[in-house]
Order: structure tokens, then sequence, then C-alpha cells
């Protein structure tokens, strides 16, 4: 048994190592922080053991690893947090130390004081190492020597320093070419699952028997939306400070907020299909209150699903978030697609059915939203860039 066991964790671990060889994902991620906290605590002990003789030198790996992060802007906006919350421990610590020394009450009370300092956001999740060092000052006996807490100042800026150098030099890769693509993912969700609508509309009532399942898929686009952000956003954190953007040259300069406009406008219209497949889900129920739409006019609605699967097509296609233009072909589907919503209106006017109505009206703005969603995405993205003309 523990020999099965043991060759179960030995194929777990050369599947990771794999996988962190092969391709970008969690596992290379982890073992890029793995190596850079084990070079910057290794660096950051070695210089201070050249500095220093003394037992702060322990100070120095310990800055190193709480200041290291995946990107360059991280570890620096965490050595300016670190390092203020270390030096205001050691102060309460010195001011408790060197004038009245150290009994079980003036403790309570420096780490008192220190908690509540740490409280102040300024100091983010570091806050938390004002009480640390405090403590650790104090019931060290560092805090009665100045030499010794200037020695151990010393030694978190030599850690929070190697640990910036560290990241520095292994600074992660820049991909906004991801971030596009988790837009563009996104479109081509919306694009299928319109698609696959329109085809089964175009058999009238009949095609209602999936609206279950578009339903399930269509929930999925508010995950599909936060990971596109996410995606966006990791890039945009990378960027910062990122020394690999001298080499690489700048991100398009529509990016990132042309992402975030279109995640925006893409995650408004998922939520507009939302809608229509609800009302259409409603319809079908016997137990609704609303008339189940007629054949005829599902046979007529299918086109415009078509339409709205054909602006989402275009969304990806055109490369819309990396567009210095806005593309002719999308405009000419979000005008094409209001066209044909006004012409199904008047047709509902010249056709009255009192009954059915409201429902085939419900449908019919749904829809209308959802491609004002994309042009309010559209323009948005053209404000976006100075000097984009449409064309």
């Amino acid at each position: 048994m523990v020999a099965a066991r043991l060759r179960r964790t030995g194929a777990n671990a050369r599947e990771v190592l794999h996988r962190v060889v092969q391709r970008r994902g969690y596992e290379r991620e982890t073992a890029v922080i793995i190596a850079k906290c084990v070079i910057a605590s290794t660096g950051a002990w070695a210089l201070g053991a050249l500095m220093v003789d003394s037992s702060q030198v322990g100070f120095a790996p310990f800055s190193a690893l709480l200041v290291v992060r995946p990107s360059v802007y991280g570890s620096v906006l965490q050595s300016l947090r670190y390092v203020p919350a270390v030096f205001l421990g050691a102060l309460i610590a010195g001011v408790t130390g060197l004038t009245v020394g150290l009994n079980v009450w003036f403790f309570a009370l420096a780490v008192l004081v220190a908690m509540a300092a740490g409280q102040f956001t300024v100091f983010g999740d570091q806050g938390r190492q004002i009480p640390v060092v405090a403590s650790f000052a104090l019931a060290g006996g560092t805090a009665g020597s100045p030499v010794d807490l200037g020695t151990l100042l010393l030694m978190v800026l030599v850690g929070a320093g190697t640990a910036v150098a560290t990241n520095t030099v292994f600074a992660p890769a820049v991909r906004f070419r991801d971030a596009e693509n988790a837009v563009l993912d996104f479109a081509d969700g919306l694009r299928d699952l319109t698609r696959e609508m329109a085809e089964a509309l175009r058999g009238g009532g009949d095609g209602l028997d999936d609206a279950d399942y578009w339903a399930r898929v269509a929930q999925g686009f508010d995950d599909t939306e936060r990971n596109a952000r996410e995606s966006v956003s990791q890039q945009e954190y990378r960027a910062r400070l990122n020394p690999r953007r001298l080499l690489s040259g700048p991100p398009p300069k529509t990016a990132p907020q042309a992402y975030y406009d279109w995640i925006l406008a893409l995650g408004r219209s998922s939520r507009h299909l939302q809608s229509l497949i609800r009302t259409l889900r409603a319809a079908k129920d016997s137990r609704s209150r609303f008339p189940e739409p007629s054949d005829a006019f599902l046979r007529g609605f299918a086109p415009l699903l078509d339409s709205a699967a054909d602006a989402f097509d275009t969304v990806r296609e055109a490369g819309e978030p990396e567009r210095d233009t806005v593309s002719s072909d999308l405009d000419s589907c979000l005008e094409g697609g209001l066209r044909m919503i006004d012409r199904a209106r008047e047709s509902m006017s010249e056709d009255w059915d009192s009954e059915r109505w409201p429902v085939h009206s419900a449908l019919l703005t749904d829809l209308e939203r959802l491609f004002e969603e994309l042009r309010e995405g559209r323009d948005n993205s053209e404000e976006g860039a100075p000097g984009r003309a449409t064309g």
C-alpha cells in the first residue's frame, strides 16, 4: 500500500512538473514564485551576513519573503507598506524599551498601541507587522539597544530591497494578447448561443424545448465576464513598473481600457440575453400568465437572433478591442439589426395579437437592448482612443 501511494505521488509530481515546463498556468506561476522567494531570501541573508555580525540578520530573509510578489508593482507596493510598518513597530518598541524599560504592563500597552496602529488602511495587509515587530523587539531585548534597533531596520531594508531587485530581474511577461483573447472568447460564447437559438426557433414553438439548456449556458456568462475582467486586470497589474515593457514596447494604445469597455458591453448584452431566455421559458410554462409566442413570430424572430450572432462574430473576427479604428462591419451589423427590430414592431402593429403582444414585445425589447449595449461598447471604445475614426 505504501509503495502504491509513493508511486501515485511520484506520478502526480511528474505530471505537475510536466505542466510547469510545457505550458503557462497556475503551476508555473507557483513555481516561479517559489524560485523567486528562494533567490530573494538567500540573497538577502548572504548580503546581510556580509554587512553585520548580529542575530538581527534573520530579519533580512524574513523581510524578503514577505515582499516577493508575482509582479514588480506588487513587490514595490508591499515594500512601501512593509518597511514603514516595521519602522513604526520598532519605534513603538524603542520608545518603550529605552524610556520606561520592560515589564508586563508596558509590554501589553506597547502591543495594544501597535495593534491599533496596524488598523490604518495605509499599511494594507502589512499592518499586522507593526505589533509583530514591536513584540519581537521588546521580548528579545532589541528595544533596549539603539544599535540593535538600527541593525534590525537595516536588515529590513536589505530584505525588502533584495526582494524588489529579484522581482525586477525576474519580471513576468506582459501578455495583453491573453487579455484580448479573454474578451474575444466571451464574444464567441455569446455568438454560439444566439446562433443555436436562431437555428432552433426557425422551427417555431418546437425549438423552445431547448430553453432550459439555453438558460444554463447563459447563466455561465456571469463567470465568463468575471474571468475576462480578471484576466485583463492581471495583465494590467503585471505591466506596471515592468522593465520588460522597455524591450517589448508599449501595449496597444487602446489597452486595457478598451478591454474593460467591451467586457462591460458584452456582460450587459449577456444579461439581456438571459432575460430574453427567461421570457421564453416562462411563456412555455403551462402555469405562466403569458401565452407561448406564436410559431410565426418565433420563425420571424430567428433572423433577428442571427443578426445578433453576426454582431458578436464581427466583434470576434474584427478584433474590436485591439482596433485603432471602429469596424464598419460592426456598424453595419448593429444598424441592420436595429432596423430589423423596427420592421418586426411594425409587422406586430399591422397584424395585431392582443393576447400575445406583451410577450412578443418583451422579446423584441430585450434583443433591442442587446444591440444597444453593443453600440454603446463601440462608442465607448471609440471615445477611448483619441483620433479614432470609423472606417
